[in-house]
């Protein structure tokens, strides 16, 4: 007995002890809190309408609306310039004046050979003449027997060489006198006339200079129009028609805006850029654009008047296929539902809203790309103004 009560006291002991123990570590645990996440805070908006259009904005610096280099036929040396640069040109003024000394020599030698040329014919017909009169009388003797036919034939061929040295003289005097029309009109073309109204751009030579065909003189630019090329880019070439109106701001003149028109367009794509080249025509009556600014231009597409329209920053991606849709805020406590929706134009801030919206509907229209179907959310209204002015950046979440 006594070896057994040994191991049994020791037994107890542990028990107790395990039970203790036990007891006082449930004493000491604190209950576990569940923790609720937190609504997140989205902006919202209601659809408003306003006027929209579907635009394009590019850039193209302005060029002349015609360019008019000028050269000469003859080279010479330059006597007079009356124009400098800026000044402005009429078509038909003399612009350029070559040194016509050596030109009023050739125009002398011309009309001296041609009056050679006529003297020598006036002989030739009296020559012409007689050969003539000396077959008429043989014709006369031979009826009467009294002439030989070798005498004929003799005056026969002497009135042919007559008549051909005649053509020959008639010839040479209206080669003479292509000669001096040749040396007028070169003459003449020492004075450059002004092919094109405009203004005077550059002037490449001066007094005293020596003009040569293949040297440019001066250059003229009408600025009665001017006209700006941009690039489009392949989405964009079939909204782009000839005759579209144009916007066009330029630095020079940031508050005033400048009406044109869509010229031409290009047939054709650049392989390397996959854009074409689109012609802006812009009129210019008092002459303010100038060759060389930088141009901001604006084609409009589509003109909507008064229709319906929200954020594009609200649109989302449909679940069931491709379209478009938005989060919808309703219930309470408030929730988000996705909204299929049918879209129209858009300008690159308002997109235009054909179906799926009412006009009480609260769209979100910032932090739509954090929440999902049925989430609890907080809603923070903000008018479409304000959205359009300065957006504001709310927190993703916010203490309730």
């Amino acid at each position: 007995m006594k070896v057994l009560i040994a191991p049994a006291c020791t037994a107890i002991a542990m028990v107790v002890g395990w039970l203790v123990y036990d007891k006082s570590v449930k004493d000491v645990q604190v209950p576990t809190k569940t923790i609720i996440p937190e609504p997140i805070a989205v902006q919202v908006t209601r659809s408003t309408t306003k006027t929209l259009e579907k635009r394009i904005n590019l850039v193209g610096n302005l060029e002349a609306g015609s360019q008019v280099e000028v050269r000469t036929r003859y080279s010479g040396y330059i006597k007079s310039m009356p124009f400098d640069v800026g000044d402005r040109i009429k078509e038909g003024d003399v612009i350029l004046e070559l040194n016509d000394s050596e030109n009023r020599e050739l125009v002398s030698k011309a009309e001296a050979a041609l009056s050679v040329a006529k003297a020598q014919l006036k002989a030739q017909i009296t020559s012409q003449e007689l050969a003539r009169k000396a077959y008429d009388r043989l014709l006369v003797l031979q009826k009467s027997g009294v002439s030989t036919r070798q005498q004929m034939e003799e005056a026969q061929a002497s009135l042919a060489i007559q008549e051909a040295q005649t053509e020959l003289e008639q010839a040479r005097v209206d080669q003479a006198g292509a000669d001096l029309e040749q040396s007028r009109l070169r003459l003449q073309e020492n004075k450059i006339i002004a092919p094109t109204s405009g203004f005077l751009a550059e002037r490449l030579v001066d007094i005293g200079d020596l003009a040569k065909p293949d040297v440019a003189l001066m250059k003229i630019v009408n600025l009665d129009h001017v006209r700006t090329v941009v690039h489009i880019v392949e989405k964009d070439y079939e909204d782009v028609k000839i005759g579209q109106q144009a916007a066009i701001t330029v630095d020079t003149f940031p508050d005033q805006t400048f009406s044109g028109h869509v010229k031409r367009k290009a047939p054709v794509m650049d392989p390397q850029t996959r854009t074409a080249a689109v012609h802006i025509e812009i009129p210019n009556e008092d002459f303010s654009l100038k060759p060389g600014m930088h141009a901001r231009v604006q084609i409009v597409f589509e003109h909507r008047p008064e229709t319906k329209v929200l954020p594009i920053a609200s649109l989302t991606r449909r679940k069931d296929g491709p379209g478009s849709a938005v989060f919808i805020i309703g219930g309470n406590p408030p929730m988000t539902h996705r909204r299929n929706i049918e879209v129209g134009i858009n300008d690159g801030e308002m997109v235009e809203i054909l179906s799926g919206i009412n006009a009480e509907d609260l769209v979100i229209t910032l932090g739509n790309r954090l929440v999902d179907e049925g989430q609890t959310v907080t809603p923070v209204e903000v008018p479409m103004d304000q959205i359009l002015q300065a957006p504001p950046a709310l927190p993703e979440k916010t203490n309730l």
